[in-house]
C-alpha cells in the first residue's frame, strides 16, 4: 500500500523526472562522497532508474543508502532524499535504482542581497569522490546563501564545487551550481548555492559580509 508521503513524492516528480532527463546524484558522505551525472531511463511512482553518465568510485555503495537527487532548472534546483535501491551494470555502462523518499526540495536562485566583489576563488569539481584540479576564477558576487563564479573552467548546472576564497580568513566552501552557462566573452558563469552543514565556513562569510555592510569612518 502506497503511503500518503510516497503518493506526494510520485505526484510532485510525475512532470519532472521523465526519459532523457538530466539530473546529478549526491552520493553518501565519506571517502565515497561527492556527486555524479545522470539520465533518467524511467520513472515508475516512487522509484526512478537512471543511466549513470559518470563511473562511480570503487567500492561498494550499500543498497539502502541515502542518496540525494538534484533536477536544475532556471529558477533553482529541486532536492528529492532517496535510497538506492539496485545498481547494475551492463556492457560497461552503469546504472541505478533509486526510490524516492518524499517530496522534492526546491531550492530558489539566491534572493537575498548580493555584494559586488573581484575576490580570487580555487575551485574544484567534486563527482564520485573525486576532486578535480584547482581552477582559478573570479567571485563576482557573494550573499550569505552563495556567490557567482566566472572564470575558464567549464561548470555545469548541478555540479558540487569545492570553492577556496581568502575573506580574512582563507576559507573553503562547498556549494551546488543552481545555474551554469557561457559568457558572451567566452568564460563561463555558475550561480552558486552553498550546502548545508558547513556552520563554520558560513559563519566566516557572514562576518565578511558584515565588515563589508559597515560604512567607512
Amino acid at each position: 500500500m502506497t503511503s500518503p508521503t510516497e503518493g506526494k513524492a510520485s505526484d510532485a516528480a510525475a512532470s519532472l523526472l521523465h526519459s532523457g532527463v538530466r539530473v546529478s546524484i549526491e552520493l553518501p558522505e565519506g571517502p565515497m562522497g561527492g556527486a555524479c551525472v545522470a539520465v533518467v531511463s524511467s520513472h515508475n511512482g516512487d522509484e526512478v532508474v537512471l543511466d549513470l553518465l559518470d563511473d562511480l568510485p570503487e567500492g561498494d555503495i550499500p543498497v539502502g543508502s541515502n542518496l540525494g537527487l538534484f533536477l536544475p532548472r532556471h529558477a533553482g534546483i529541486y532536492h528529492w532524499p532517496c535510497a538506492l535501491v539496485a545498481l547494475r551494470a551492463s556492457g560497461g555502462a552503469q546504472g541505478a535504482r533509486l526510490r524516492l523518499l518524499s517530496e522534492a526540495l526546491f531550492v530558489q536562485r539566491r534572493l537575498g542581497q548580493r555584494w559586488g566583489s573581484q575576490l580570487e576563488a580555487e575551485v574544484r569539481r567534486v563527482r564520485s569522490a573525486r576532486r578535480s584540479a584547482a581552477h582559478p576564477m573570479k567571485v563576482l558576487d557573494l550573499s550569505r546563501g552563495g556567490l557567482k563564479l566566472e572564470g575558464p573552467f567549464q561548470l555545469s548546472t548541478g555540479d558540487t564545487l569545492e570553492m577556496t576564497v581568502d575573506l580574512g580568513p582563507e576559507v573553503q566552501l562547498v556549494g551546488r551550481a543552481v545555474m551554469a552557462y557561457p559568457t558572451a566573452s567566452g568564460q563561463w558563469a555558475a550561480h552558486v548555492s552553498f550546502v548545508d552543514g558547513q556552520r563554520e565556513a558560513l559563519a566566516v562569510v557572514a562576518g565578511y559580509i558584515t565588515r563589508r555592510s559597515q560604512p567607512e569612518p
